[in-house]
């Protein structure tokens, strides 16, 4: 008898215990699938285009043979402008330069700063051109590469392919066997004065970059830099996600990205990562296009005709930054 009441006081017990185990186990599932919500945060479109964006006018970092304007003579220039709603940063087309004169251009940064967020470009037009070194870029302004830098759209000359390349100081590796479309071509994120590879991912889809590019109407960019690391995918002009076009994007739809840096143990991403403004700029020559230079002549030489810089020019729909919500 004693046994019995035992057994069933146990029993009733155990009851409870049973029945509020699913519930939670149920309530944690929803949250884990549950995706990520973005809001606009920031918009940089149209005639107010420039208008939050700093000009930087020291001498080129990269040993460029450039000569950057402040707004108020790119502006006079025609190299910094907005026509038809499009923005447009711009090398000098019509100068005929003296020998080891450097070329008008701009480079721009966004005067606030980011820790995250969901970065959509839409770049209709990016610069070609024998000795061209264009970028879309983010860094901060304290000491290189400290803060690190996402290089999002890269290359040299008339290249087909863009490198999407991470910079960091000590302590940052790519970890690889990642769900990517690129091809990564360099582990080592550390980068210095004296070695400045970087962790780079090729983006080889026929329509990446360069003229390619521009003849299939641009496409969209977008950088997801967030907890789990920082992801990069390129959609062409007609493979746009109907989310990004309304304004409602949902990465976790989007299939897997170009590039992707995850953050862990190889690399915190917080860590190396931090206080970033958005850059834009064209340099010519420089210490990776004129290293590689292959146009004939020597790169200084292209750097004097005009006609080489034509289509030295980047449009710019749009740069939309989301927050999650």
């Amino acid at each position: 008898m004693f046994t019995f009441i035992y057994f069933g006081f146990t029993l009733l017990l155990s009851l409870p215990l049973l029945s509020s185990a699913a519930p939670l186990r149920h309530r944690r599932s929803k949250m884990l699938n549950r995706r990520t919500t973005y809001t606009l945060s920031d918009t940089y479109e149209g005639d107010s285009f420039f208008d939050t964006w700093d000009f930087f006018t020291d001498t080129d970092p990269t040993q460029g043979s450039v000569a950057y304007q402040s707004r108020e003579n790119a502006t006079a220039m025609g190299l910094a402008k907005v026509e038809n709603g499009v923005a447009i940063i711009a090398v000098d087309s019509t100068s005929t330069l003296p020998s080891g004169t450097n070329r008008a251009s701009v480079r721009i940064s966004t005067q606030k700063t980011y820790n995250g967020g969901l970065f959509i470009y839409d770049v209709p037009f990016m610069p070609v051109g024998c000795g061209t070194w264009p970028a879309i870029w983010s860094t901060s302004t304290g000491t290189w590469p400290d803060d690190g830098e996402i290089d999002m759209i890269e290359g040299v000359h008339e290249s087909i392919d863009n490198q999407i390349t991470m910079h960091t100081n000590a302590g940052c590796t790519l970890a690889t066997g990642q769900a990517i479309t690129g091809t990564v071509s360099g582990t080592t994120c550390e980068s210095s004065d004296s070695n400045n590879d970087g962790c780079a991912t090729m983006d080889t889809t026929p329509s990446g970059w360069g003229t390619a590019f521009n003849a299939a109407g641009g496409g969209v960019f977008a950088k997801l830099w967030d907890d789990t690391g920082v992801k990069i995918w390129h959609f062409s002009r007609g493979n746009i996600p109907a989310d990004i076009t309304s304004k409602n994007p949902d990465p976790s739809t989007w299939g897997n990205p170009v590039s992707f840096l995850p953050s862990g143990d190889s690399c915190n991403v917080a860590e190396h990562f931090k206080d970033h403004s958005l850059i834009i700029n064209i340099t010519l020559c420089g210490q990776w296009a004129g290293a590689t230079f292959s146009c004939g002549g020597t790169c200084q030489s292209a750097v004097m005709d005009p006609s080489n810089f034509v289509d030295a020019q980047w449009k710019v729909n749009s740069i939309l930054v989301y927050q999650p919500s």
